[in-house]
């Protein structure tokens, strides 16, 4: 096994250009610092996790340039994350997420912020600050997330209150007029009592600007205002029991927007014309208590969340011009409590979950003389009940096993419906009623091995099960769909090489995906509409790479690569959709197959077309280096780029739709005097400037193969300057 770690580590230094095998000689004391996840309910070594988990640390985030989960892509293979002209955030990891951000739309992939479940997109976009680290757990976590956990968790670990009198205070200006500013204060009350109390705020320009003539022009759109501020408590009464109470609060403001329409009306996605004055006024509060009862055999915890959330913003439609406006209220409340323990040869937990959500929506379309198309929906609910446990048996001191397994019950349901409305609010007419109560449950499995190749190298494989429960589109019963579902086999080994200095951890895994949800052709009210309905397979597989190197005390190498095949392997609407019923798209490029000589309603086959947002390369680089300076002071480099291949942004396959290969570069300049109590430091983000779509779909109200409400790029170049101070 010794020879394995000295073969593996040759072969690393050997294929990386310019790294001596010969400084690990010289600087023995240097090596990687150890994380700590809880990923599988527990707190153990990454390096002795059996998942394909990736962790960022709070200074990693920093140095990074992180400030939300959008920006976490450009560190964590497999993972793309984009925003919305609404603030959601659609999370695609391994190629299964979900565009469905409405409030009848769950994710693929569960967002946890200590531990709570945040069920809305929009809510996700809580700005990162004193954060402890983030995890980010790839495949199916069907036995211990559950809930909408089909693709991966990502769990924002906050940093939580010590007995430790210190405090931080950071501000950021920009390019744009962007002001950050954040401050930390950590106040120990007693022995046995301590609070800690953070902010942020975050604002910047609209990266859009309005360029249309005249008094009824339009704002300029894609600006942020958001402030936001965290309260913790942490009260330990007795040496075995602690009590975590944690309140968060976040307004999101700014213009929201940033859709550009297609064909652009003006050739530069930064300008646009604009005839509607776009505002986001959001607001989430979000309350919790985790509490740690050290039982000697075992420890009992029991975590309860609520969590509120307000929307209320004024969208355009960048082709039409025409405003739009949406408010919503929603509330969820989840429970867990789970017994953990551990012996010489077994570690175990067991749990029950409870999640209850309850959402008002009102979402209103102009359509002319002052008329609208209204969405009204009073009573949009949704419950999950849910058992669990998993056991990790140690045969032997090198060889463990583990199983899991989790019953899920999930309801979901509605009553409300889509009506015209005139200027005042008042029904003029009805489209149809919008009813639905549905339930469904699955037993999910996960089985795994691994074994230690060594002191610093295992070996694991895993079989775990996933699902996504069903839901509904608009219209009268029955008008529900089914859980899509996913088994996943994966092999990974994780290595500590060249005495601690070099982490290279390898995964490679297979999906067999089925049910996908998908939009299509179904009928509501007697006609044709776009419906939620089920497609029947995709095959999805891939290899993951990352590395950490300290090839000095002063050089320092971390990249990540991503090779991804996902395809549908069978997916035929029997009576198509919008686009294959539309000869428009006779001729033109696509990937899925149509008999455009058949009458409409004619079937369409995507069977090998390419699932949105899957890049087959995704490479992420870094590298920095640090100088001494003859007072004791440091001056740290940092470059960083993010490369990806080409990708269909929906599934059609259509051209207009595609986003080429890109790369994206970050460069920071840190200073750091001898007594280390501040800094400064200068960034450049997207050094390259080019315009990158992010998300773009069909035209489905015409049917042909041209962008839809538009499309939405990624932020162009900033930079800025950072001071910090420490006290």
């Amino acid at each position: 096994m010794r020879n394995y770690s000295l073969m593996v580590g040759a072969a690393i230094v050997a294929m990386a250009p310019g790294l001596s095998a010969g400084a690990q000689t010289a600087e023995t004391v240097l090596q990687l610092d150890e994380i700590v996840v809880t990923a599988q309910r527990r707190a153990e070594n990454l390096q002795k996790t059996p998942l394909a988990v990736s962790a960022v640390t709070g200074e990693g985030l920093e140095s990074a340039g992180v400030k939300s989960v959008v920006d976490l892509s450009a560190t964590v293979p497999s993972l793309q994350i984009t925003n919305t002209g609404g603030g959601a955030s659609q999370i695609f990891m391994r190629g299964i997420g979900s565009t469905n951000v409405t409030e009848v739309g769950d994710p693929a992939v569960a967002y946890h912020i200590d531990g709570i479940y945040i069920a809305r997109a929009t809510a996700t976009g809580a700005l990162f600050y004193d954060i402890d680290r983030v995890e980010v757990l790839r495949g199916p976590q069907g036995t211990l997330y559950g809930r909408n956990a089909t693709a991966g968790a990502i769990n924002v670990i906050t940093r939580k209150p010590t007995q430790q009198l210190e405090g931080s205070a950071a501000v950021e200006f920009g390019n744009y007029d962007a002001l950050t500013t954040s401050g930390v204060l950590n106040v120990p009350l007693g022995d046995t009592f301590a609070v800690r109390a953070a902010f942020q705020t975050t604002r910047h320009d609209g990266y859009q600007k309005s360029i249309t003539p005249g008094p009824q022009a339009g704002n300029d759109k894609d600006s942020q205002d958001d402030k936001s501020a965290r309260l913790q408590a942490l009260w330990t009464p007795a040496e075995n029991l602690s009590i975590n109470l944690r309140a968060d609060w976040l307004a999101r403001g700014g213009t929201g927007g940033g859709d550009v329409a297609y064909p652009m009306e003006t050739g530069d996605p930064r300008t646009i014309l604009s005839r509607v004055n776009t505002y986001r006024d959001n607001t989430y509060w979000s309350a919790g208590t985790e509490i740690n009862y050290d039982l000697d055999f075992a420890q009992l915890t029991y975590l309860v969340g609520f969590n509120s959330a307000k929307d209320d913003r004024v969208g355009e439609n960048p082709s039409t011009h025409a405003p739009n406006y949406f408010y919503g209220l929603d509330e969820t409340w989840s429970h867990e409590l789970r017994l953990g323990g551990e012996t010489d040869r077994l570690k175990w937990v067991i749990g029950a979950y409870y999640f209850k959500e309850d959402n008002d929506v009102d979402f209103r379309i102009f359509l002319a003389d002052d008329n609208y198309l209204s969405f009204i929906q009073p009573d949009v609910f949704a419950s999950t009940k849910a058992v669990f446990s998993q056991v990790t048996w140690s045969a032997t001191d090198e060889l463990r096993f583990t199983g899991g397994l989790r019953y899920t019950k999930d309801r979901k349901g509605r009553n409300g419906g889509t009506y015209f409305t005139n200027n005042a609010g008042a029904v003029t007419g009805t489209v149809t009623l919008n009813v639905s109560d549905n339930s469904w449950d699955r037993v999910n499995w996960r089985a795994g091995v691994d074994y230690d190749l060594s002191e610093d190298s295992m070996l694991y494989a895993n079989v775990a099960t996933g699902y996504k429960a069903g839901g509904y589109f608009d219209g009268m019963e029955p008008n529900d769909y089914k859980p899509e579902t996913i088994t996943s086999y994966e092999l990974g080994v994780k290595n500590r090489l060249l005495d601690n200095r070099l982490q290279l951890n390898a995964s490679a895994f297979y999906y067999d995906y089925r049910d996908f949800q998908i939009s299509a052709i179904g009928t509501i009210a007697g006609q044709d509409a776009t419906v939620t309905l089920n497609a029947d397979k995709a095959e999805i597989y891939g290899l993951e790479l990352e590395t950490d190197y300290l090839l000095t005390a002063f050089d320092r190498i971390d990249a990540s690569l991503s090779w991804l095949h996902a395809r549908y392997k069978k997916f035929l609407l029997p009576r198509g959709d919008a686009f294959s019923n539309n000869v428009a798209n006779a001729g033109i490029a696509r990937c899925y197959t149509a008999d455009y000589t058949a009458p409409a309603p004619r079937a369409a086959d995507f069977s090998g077309c390419h699932m949105a947002r899957t890049p087959e390369w995704s490479i992420n680089l870094g590298y920095q280096h640090e100088f001494e300076m003859a007072d004791g002071a440091s001056l740290t480099a940092r470059v960083q780029t993010h490369y990806e291949s080409s990708k269909y942004l929906e599934y059609h396959g259509f051209l207009e739709n595609k986003q080429g290969d890109f790369t994206r570069t970050d460069l920071t300049l840190t200073y750091k005097p001898a007594e280390d109590a501040w800094t400064v430091m200068a960034f450049v983000r997207n050094l390259e400037n080019d315009d990158i779509r992010t998300t773009s779909s069909p035209n489905a109200t015409a049917g042909v193969a041209t962008n839809g409400t538009g499309d939405f790029y990624a932020p162009p170049r900033t930079y800025g300057v950072r001071l910090g101070i420490d006290f």
